[in-house]
């Protein structure tokens, strides 16, 4: 087998690592049956969002996996990278309607169904969330203390900081002021935002 090949350097790294094919699955996600067929040179390409998750199994550059000797063209991993494209919605009552809008984020894999977008109206924690910014929310997240939270109480929507103290109370700290985290239903963990500085 040409020692240049995915195949090759793939089984030669793991091995070099003393990782099994299965530890190496459990490690990044990949199924033990998938790299075992790479190995064998059944698949010559796998995709690179294979190859990121396999590397970072192996706790190496991509680079080192496919064998590249020159610096990794970042422009060219962005490119071939994943695109996902969030939907946006005018509020949180509206999801399951018509977005308004997408936000297309790049991402090393395929984004949860957890992921959505909400357009903003006015200020909140002002200067970190403004008017027309868009709020990227995981409603499958557990929010640890500072996350900022997508909420609502009595209709009203509200972003805040998730505070726990020491003693195991919870509460939402937002411009509106503290309320009870019993009290407020959460709608998910911000994970990022997108500013327009124009529209």
């Amino acid at each position: 087998m040409d020692p240049n090949t995915i195949a090759a350097r793939l089984k030669a790294l793991r091995e070099a690592r003393g990782v099994t094919k299965y530890r190496l699955a459990k490690l990044s996600g990949v199924s033990q049956t998938y790299i075992y067929r790479i190995e064998r040179g059944e698949i010559k390409n796998p995709r690179r969002d294979t190859l990121q998750t396999l590397a970072q199994g192996l706790n190496i550059t991509v680079a080192q996996l496919i064998g590249e000797t020159e610096p990794v063209d970042t422009w060219h991993l962005v490119e071939q990278s994943l695109k996902a494209y969030i939907p946006v919605y005018a509020g949180i009552y509206e999801v399951g309607m018509e977005a308004i809008d997408y936000v297309v984020c790049t991402r090393s894999r395929i984004p949860p169904e957890t992921l959505r977008g909400y357009r903003i109206e006015g200020l909140s924690l002002d200067p970190e969330i403004r008017d027309g910014d868009t709020l990227i929310v995981d409603s499958a997240l557990t929010p640890h203390n500072g996350d900022l939270v997508l909420a609502s109480e009595s209709g009203l929507v509200m972003i805040g900081r998730f505070v726990e103290d020491a003693a195991g109370g919870q509460w939402l700290e937002s411009d509106s002021g503290q309320r009870q985290w019993e009290d407020v239903l959460p709608h998910g963990v911000i994970v990022e935002y997108v500013r327009k500085l124009r529209q």
